[in-house]
């Protein structure tokens, strides 16, 4: 049953990875690749996945500092700013 999974996994990011490929050379054409907002929203996302993470650690041992709290939400916030500003400057 394992192996069932295992292979519909790798099929599906085998067909992700496929779909991707195809994503950013529609976004090449646009011009969007050169973008700085485009590479600062990129270099967000890790930055809020290690922080949620750190958080989700810290949270077993001891209470969250607000602050840890208060950045997430600004990434978040900062996010959904950069999106906005790529659709609006990049509509795709």
């Amino acid at each position: 049953m394992d192996w069932i999974i295992a292979l519909a996994f790798l099929g599906y990011c085998w067909w992700r990875v496929a779909r991707a490929h195809e994503r950013t050379a529609e976004l090449a054409a646009t011009g969007i690749l050169r973008s700085p907002l485009y590479w600062v929203s990129n270099a967000l996302v890790p930055i809020l996945l290690v922080l949620v993470l750190y958080i989700a650690h810290i949270n077993n041992q001891s209470p969250v500092p607000t602050f840890l709290w208060f950045s997430a939400l600004v990434i978040i916030v900062a996010l959904l700013l950069l999106r906005r500003a790529l659709k609006w400057r990049y509509p795709v």
